[in-house]
């Protein structure tokens, strides 16, 4: 097989690169194309089940995208709308309120990063937290330091030049996904906190059908995760999940030392992962109430939407009121 194209749903192929969880490089086809009926190749390891694009982007190639493209090709526009920060908010207070569960009484400096449009760190920052951000989306970096006079800096992890444990907290929502090399994000991420410092971190479940299948690969999203597979990669990197749940969405405290030699098999992973993903067709997905429940809490959650920003124009009063 030389190119992406003569491949089919179910074959094999061996991976340019070792699975970050348990270093084997044999890999199944899942899927062939990704959101708005682009080409996208979608595996899956066999060894542990953890799923990824084929072939891996580039670091330059994802770095141009997230600079340029990203919030445009995801969002339609280069800075937030203030739709996004009434959806988003809620969820943001939510997180600082469960770090607060978790936290000790000194543990205060945070590190947003990938801190998008600015919900989580104005959430953090209200709570007392001594926090500040960064953001590799040109736009949205200059839009939360204008619009929401938030410390938000335009870089990358990897540039932003941080002391090591520089920060007792550090949030991750929705970023690892995007992250090539995740082994080392998260090293890097380790590196950062002080001892007993800890990771809140959220990417979108892989397990969770409540998509169509169609929507459910995208291009930004490299690497895609379940419950086992997040929490395999954590306890490699040297973390210890502290939260009780099954889902992808953990405060993890740091506790050992990272160690990417460790191989983590999950053979029973794979198997109803792969279970889960081919056997859900657009035909079964649509024979299910699933999809007609999501159009009317949408209809409801637009009504809602429209109603609260008739009294709001600007995205600061919105957090201000939910705060």
């Amino acid at each position: 097989m030389n190119s992406a194209q003569s491949l089919k749903v179910g074959d094999f192929l061996n991976a340019h690169f070792a699975c970050p969880i348990c270093l084997k490089h044999e890999r199944r086809v899942v899927s062939l194309i990704g959101r708005k009926r682009q080409a996208l190749t979608t595996v899956i390891c066999t060894s542990c089940g953890l799923v990824h694009s084929h072939p891996m982007p580039t670091r330059a190639e994802l770095d141009a995208f997230y600079h340029r493209d990203y919030r445009v090709s995801y969002k339609s526009s280069f800075t937030p709308k203030l739709k996004h920060t009434l959806r988003y908010a809620p969820g943001a207070k939510q997180r600082v309120s469960d770090l607060l569960k978790h936290a000790d009484d000194h543990q205060r400096t945070l590190l947003d990063i990938g801190s998008g449009s600015g919900e989580f760190l104005f959430m953090a920052l209200q709570q007392g937290f001594k926090a500040e951000g960064i953001e590799p989306n040109a736009g949205y970096a200059e839009y939360t330091r204008t619009a929401l006079h938030l410390p938000v800096e335009h870089t990358t992890l990897e540039n932003a030049g941080f002391a090591p444990e520089s920060y007792d907290i550090i949030s991750l929502n929705h970023v690892l996904e995007h992250m090539p090399e995740p082994f080392d994000t998260l090293t890097r991420i380790h590196a950062l906190l002080k001892p007993n410092g800890l990771l809140s971190i959220a990417v979108p479940d892989i397990a969770a059908l409540s998509h169509a299948p169609q929507t459910r690969f995208h291009y930004a999203h490299v690497f895609n995760y379940n419950h086992a597979t997040l929490k395999a990669l954590l306890t490699k990197a040297g973390f210890d999940v502290v939260t009780e749940c099954q889902g992808t969405s953990l405060i993890a405290k740091k506790q050992g030392v990272p160690n990417f030699e460790q191989i983590i098999e999950m053979t029973d992973n794979y198997e109803l992962l792969w279970t889960q993903l081919v056997t859900q067709t657009p035909i079964k997905h649509y024979a299910t109430a699933k999809p007609y429940r999501r159009l009317v809490k949408k209809a409801h959650q637009y009504a809602r939407e429209w109603y609260v920003l008739r009294s709001h124009s600007d995205a600061k009063s919105i957090l201000a009121a939910l705060a």
